[in-house]
């Protein structure tokens, strides 16, 4: 009996969802961490390149990507995300403690999957989520 759990739970974390969360915060990181990881397998990058990097040998489901950080805008990564072989459709939700019309505008230019303003609510960040991926 106790195997048969062990296998499924195995199974379970082999089938789950995969996303990719980019922020330069590490609370941020931690806290979306909490958030999701009883549903999905979450992987963490502080940085654009650490995500270019992670994306060429890691497939995921979903990115979710901050727009404000040091060196690289969001925006940018989103579109160098899109240049990387299998990860140009990848869904991208972005998250920002930014509400400025200006950078709200650049950002829904680029037409990602889905915007949230920082501190992220739980539920609508699962809402939002759940959402995107079973539209793909």
């Amino acid at each position: 009996m106790e195997e048969n759990k062990t296998e499924e739970s195995l199974i379970e974390r082999l089938t789950r969802r995969k996303i990719l969360v980019i922020d330069d915060d590490p609370m941020v990181l931690k806290t979306i961490k909490e958030f999701l990881s009883d549903s999905y397998e979450i992987a963490a990058a502080r940085s654009g390149s650490v995500a270019y990097r992670y994306l060429e040998s890691n497939p995921v489901d979903l990115v979710l990507l901050d727009y404000e950080m040091p060196g690289e805008k969001g925006t940018s990564v989103m579109q160098n995300i899109h240049k990387i072989n299998f990860a140009s459709n990848v869904p991208i939700i972005f998250l920002t403690g930014t509400a400025d019309s200006q950078i709200v505008a650049q950002i829904l230019r680029l037409k990602p999957d889905g915007y949230l303003l920082k501190p992220v609510d739980k539920e609508k960040l699962i809402k939002k989520i759940s959402q995107v991926l079973n539209k793909k």
